[in-house]
């Protein structure tokens, strides 16, 4: 599984008022690139509500990968591009907590909804993953947000982290962070990544770094 963010350079995906267009068009380039060779990409809903993203391949020539939106309240606007554009195929996992008539709403509209057994909202990211697997996704490209990678970071759910840093200074308290939930607390228990590339966009003021994960020792889940 490939992150991949593009953020200011402190860090922030989202200013407090929602604002992420933060890439170049060489950035737009790499990522659409990737569209075009995973099975699927990932959002969370902030992300389809925030940004109504169409998360298909256009920089590029390519197909376009299996849309997925992992939405535990099942917020995503029945007129969202990733439900009302049939260029590809939209898969939504929600928790089995969320409005059944919606669900019942989005299954007529030809999105494929995953009802996951929930406690609460929070969806599982393992099981979601799982899932995904049993319908053929073997590579898979997350774009966001940061509450979502953080389900994906806590528990080692991913292979490959990639970030562009864009020429911005956001700040705010209440931006969008790179990773968001509850953080670690500890060093011991930080996610450890290992550098693997490192490069100047074209644009010659971005720069994207590609980090692998480094296999922990040993990680409580929590």
């Amino acid at each position: 599984m490939i992150i991949y963010v593009t953020s200011s350079v402190d860090g922030k995906l989202a200013s407090t008022t929602g604002y992420s267009r933060f890439s170049c068009t060489y950035d737009l380039v790499r990522l659409h690139s990737l569209r075009a060779v995973v099975d699927a990409v990932l959002v969370g809903a902030n992300t389809v509500v925030r940004d109504d993203p169409l998360l298909t391949v256009r920089y590029v020539a390519g197909r376009n990968p299996t849309r997925v939106v992992v939405d535990g309240r099942l917020r995503i606007p029945t007129n969202s591009r990733v439900v009302t554009d049939k260029s590809a195929k939209t898969i939504v996992f929600t928790s089995s907590n969320a409005p059944k008539d919606k669900v019942i709403k989005l299954l007529s509209m030809g999105v494929d909804v995953v009802v996951l057994n929930c406690r609460g909202y929070e969806l599982p990211m393992g099981e979601v993953l799982h899932e995904l697997l049993l319908r053929g996704v073997k590579l898979l490209l997350v774009e966001g947000g940061g509450d979502t990678i953080w389900g994906l970071v806590k528990y080692d759910l991913f292979d490959e982290f990639r970030i562009t840093l864009s020429p911005y200074i956001v700040g705010g308290r209440g931006a969008t962070p790179v990773v968001g939930g509850e953080g670690f607390s500890t060093y011991l228990d930080f996610s450890k990544l290992v550098l693997k590339d490192v490069k100047v966009c074209e644009c010659g003021n971005e720069v994207h770094i590609v980090y692998h994960r480094k296999l922990p020792t040993f990680r409580m889940l929590r």
